[in-house]
C-alpha cells in the first residue's frame, strides 16, 4: 500500500483526487494540505511514501522541505504548469503529472514513483 499526501490549494481538487483514488487497493490518502506549510507538517506527522504537490509558492524549496521532514519521500508535481516541473526536478521531484491527465496516469505515476 502506497501512502500518499496530497497538497493543493483547491479543496475541491483535493476532494476530487481523494474520490478517484480512495477505492484503489494500492493507494491510501493519509493526509491532505492546502499549503506548503500544511504539507510539511502533515509529512512530518504521517511519513507518506509519495506527496502529490501543486507548487503553490515558487519561491520555496517545497520538495527540499518535504525531504527534510520525511526522509525518503518521493514527490510528484501535480500541476497545470509544466515549467514548474523543471524547477522542482532540480530540487528532487521524481515526476510530473498534468492536472488534466487521466486518473489512470496519475495512479500509474504514483505507483511507479513509490517503487523507486
Amino acid at each position: 500500500m502506497v501512502r500518499v499526501l496530497h497538497c493543493d490549494d483547491s479543496a475541491a481538487f483535493r476532494a476530487l483526487i481523494r474520490l478517484e483514488l480512495e477505492d484503489d487497493a494500492d493507494i491510501e490518502i493519509v493526509a491532505e494540505a492546502g499549503s506548503v506549510d500544511g504539507a510539511v507538517s502533515a509529512a512530518a506527522e504521517t511519513r507518506p511514501d509519495v506527496v502529490l504537490l501543486d507548487l503553490l509558492d515558487s519561491e520555496r524549496d517545497a520538495v527540499g522541505e518535504l525531504a527534510q521532514v520525511a526522509p525518503g519521500v518521493r514527490v510528484v508535481v501535480l500541476s497545470g504548469h509544466p515549467r514548474e516541473y523543471g524547477e522542482a526536478r532540480r530540487g528532487g521531484a521524481a515526476a510530473y503529472v498534468e492536472k488534466d491527465a487521466p486518473i489512470a496516469e496519475l495512479r500509474e505515476t504514483v505507483l511507479r514513483v513509490a517503487g523507486g
